[in-house]
């Protein structure tokens, strides 16, 4: 008969503490959602991206102080400088022709491939 009492009391226990009666009227546990919880005044669409900005144009290549080769007879794919003939030869096989070299004998002069 103990056993029953307890259960009893404990049953009215469970029933007394139910958290519609504890908050006084008819309350959902949880917030609900609602339409207006954000405004839609403040909703705003996504920007549109920012253009991408042009490049700069390229200036034309400078002109460079080059002249061609003198070439060799007899020797193919040899050649002299035009700056300084006398210096000596200059080996060019196996480059295309206008390929630009540094002149040896010239410090900072460039030559052209015949």
């Amino acid at each position: 008969m103990k056993r029953f009492l307890i259960f009893l009391s404990f049953a009215a226990l469970l029933t007394a503490c139910s958290p519609r009666q504890r908050s006084g009227g008819n309350v959902a546990p949880f917030p609900r959602d609602t339409d207006d919880a954000i405004p839609t005044e403040e909703i705003q669409p996504p920007a549109a991206p920012a253009p991408a900005p042009t490049p700069a144009p390229t200036p034309p290549p400078a002109k460079r102080d080059a002249a061609y080769g003198i070439p060799e007879p007899g020797k193919p794919g040899f050649m002299r400088s035009p700056h300084n003939p006398g210096a000596g030869l200059i080996d060019y096989r196996g480059l295309p022709p206008a390929t630009e070299v540094k002149d040896p004998y010239t410090p900072g002069k460039i030559i052209l491939v015949p």
